[in-house]
């Protein structure tokens, strides 16, 4: 993929990051530079040695290699209906060249609700992993400094959003929280920290994963791990 592509690959995230904002606004909401912030980091990203970047005629693919795993993250396709085929070629394809290097894992991001995605995921073998949920607050002060708490049973980071993403406020992400950690102490936390968001990883299937539905917080994305494999018993559709 040609790093003069980059336009072309940021208007394509812009158009996902509106859709992904009509399903939950307050994670996915683009910042108002988005699309040209991203397509300076895009280019940065086909241009480095530590990615590989592919694309089609309906979409395009940016893996870092953080060995033993490789990093999906910018990836998307258009229509969504590509996703069978577009989708899967490119995810097949940049494994195989991750393959030469000893990476033996793909994690690859997608919107909860993008079930095209998942589903294209899922048809290659990847598994369900982690699941971010979030909870929006009324922050009950100023914003504090950002920087990493910790409180009883859990401790993450206080920041803001990557650029491309304007949730109005500071965010706090909860990427270590135990079994039994307090789901409403770190909410409260969060809110009296100042933070707009709430963010809380957690293992489909597991207690706190659980207690997250219960309380009502929403998922906004979910995390596929495992590396691509091809069904040929499954026919995929394509367009032109």
């Amino acid at each position: 993929m040609p790093a003069g592509d980059a336009r072309w690959a940021a208007g394509l995230m812009q158009r996902q990051r509106q859709a992904y904002a009509g399903y939950l606004p307050a994670f996915w909401r683009p910042a108002r530079d988005a699309a040209g912030l991203h397509e300076r980091f895009l280019r940065r990203q086909i241009l480095s040695e530590a990615t590989v970047a592919l694309r089609t005629r309906h979409g395009f693919i940016i893996c870092e290699r953080r060995n033993p795993v490789g990093l999906v993250d910018d990836f998307t396709v258009t229509p969504p209906g590509t996703w069978d085929c577009d989708g899967g070629a490119l995810l097949l394809a940049a494994a195989g060249r991750l393959a030469a290097d000893g990476i033996g894992a793909v994690r690859v991001v997608t919107a909860h609700a993008d079930r095209a995605k998942a589903g294209m995921l899922a048809s290659l073998s990847l598994t369900l992993a982690e699941q971010w949920w979030v909870r929006e607050l009324q922050p009950a002060r100023q914003p504090a400094a950002p920087g990493r708490v910790k409180g009883p049973g859990f401790s993450g980071m206080l920041g803001p959003a990557p650029p491309i993403y304007d949730p109005c406020g500071l965010v706090f992400l909860a990427d270590r929280a135990g079994e039994r950690a307090d789901i409403d102490a770190i909410a409260r936390a969060a809110q009296a920290l100042g933070a707009v968001l709430a963010v809380i990883p957690a293992i489909p299937g597991t207690a706190p994963s659980r207690t997250l539905s219960r309380k009502g917080w929403t998922i906004a994305s979910d995390w596929y791990l495992g590396w691509p494999q091809e069904h040929h018993s499954r026919p995929r559709r394509c367009l032109d």
